[in-house]
């Protein structure tokens, strides 16, 4: 639920313009118990973000007069079971002696972006969510947590270890009929001396990054939503996580309400111009409200099309069951499974924990989800 912090009216030094301006806080949180099967090592314990990304966000917009609009975003993603995390301030190590940890946490480490909106649209810069995490979250229920396979089988960037790029410029057009399409770009540097260099500098040019570049469309009309993303990604030499010089993102998600039911589809394709990737994949899912309650379900696969490699020619197999007890409009008891049977080695990445490539990962989450 979001609070309104600030209402005022700003007037030009001019006295000539007049802007109507506010800036608002929301965010929410999510913790609770979880008991991971990472393909054979199993971890239980109290942990965040099972059913959502906790964070909290700053908002604003200035109303400039004649249909124009300036806003902005500021988001703080945080671990919510974790001093460590979010200050980088570490436990000691007694076999090393060192209290280092790197810090998984931190403001404006989310989505920040700002832009100008009006009759030609809406442009924006910033470090943006891409389109492509969009139409996961429009084509199953799950979002990025327990039950969705982020980063395995359902990804946002092709290596599926990201959602947005630094240094982007995005542009949305008005809707039309329902229709509405965007372009986003994040552009490639390479003029850093070192190739491969991981060591972060604000500086443009100074930091090897890859590029981006998005189209996406979107249809919304009543009870039907669809949207389909293209993210093509220029990958080398940079330290963007993948060694493929491009790769290939092709994701359609679309959802369905009737009455208290929501079916979903969603389908993605990924392809590296190196043939080092070769995945296409597809989930079908629903949700069904009763009263406070809301259960979901998803079933899906993701196909290895590669000839050679470990898990090449194999099929990932997902299925996910979930369920919300709604206390209040804000906060929720929530529900968490998720089986992924990866015979195509989808997930083979997806944690340092992981034991064998092939293996069943499970995951299950029990929490309490609370907004502001």
């Amino acid at each position: 639920m979001k609070k309104s912090l600030i209402a005022l009216a700003a007037v030009a030094a001019t006295g000539a313009a007049f802007a109507q301006s506010s800036v608002q806080i929301d965010g929410v949180m999510d913790a609770g118990f979880q008991s991971i099967d990472y393909k054979g090592t199993k971890v239980n314990g109290f942990n965040g973000n099972g059913s959502t990304t906790s964070q909290i966000n700053f908002r604003g917009v200035s109303d400039l007069g004649g249909g124009l609009k300036a806003d902005f975003r500021v988001e703080s993603d945080w671990n919510t079971v974790s001093n460590s995390a979010n200050t980088g301030a570490g436990k000691t190590n007694y076999a090393t002696g060192s209290s280092a940890l790197a810090n998984g946490a931190g403001f404006g480490n989310g989505e920040i972006r700002t832009g100008l909106a009006g009759g030609f649209g809406k442009v924006q810069f910033g470090a943006i969510n891409n389109n492509s995490l969009i139409a996961n979250l429009t084509g199953q229920p799950f979002g990025t947590a327990i039950g969705s396979a982020h980063g395995a089988v359902v990804r946002s960037n092709s290596a599926g270890t990201a959602v947005r790029n630094d240094n982007s410029f995005q542009y949305i057009s008005p809707v039309f009929s329902g229709f509405d399409v965007s372009y986003l770009q994040s552009n490639k540097q390479s003029k850093a001396g070192t190739v491969n260099n991981v060591n972060f500098s604000s500086t443009l040019g100074a930091y090897l990054q890859g590029g981006a570049k998005e189209a996406s469309v979107s249809y919304t009309n009543g009870p039907l939503a669809a949207r389909f993303t293209n993210l093509k990604e220029d990958n080398s030499p940079s330290n963007a996580g993948s060694s493929a010089k491009n790769t290939t993102l092709n994701t359609l998600g679309a959802n369905y309400a009737f009455g208290d039911a929501k079916v979903f589809l969603w389908t993605q394709t990924n392809k590296a111009e190196d043939g080092s990737r070769n995945i296409a994949a597809t989930t079908v899912s629903a949700t069904y409200t009763m009263g406070a309650t809301v259960l979901m379900a998803q079933v899906g696969s993701a196909k290895n099309k590669l000839s050679t490699g470990v898990g090449a020619g194999g099929t990932s197999k997902l299925a996910s069951i979930g369920a919300d007890y709604n206390l209040s409009k804000t906060t929720a008891l929530y529900a968490r499974y998720e089986s992924l049977k990866d015979e195509g080695n989808v997930a083979a990445a997806a944690s340092t924990l992981d034991v064998t490539a092939t293996g069943t990962r499970t995951r299950l989450g029990l929490g309490l989800r609370t907004a502001f």
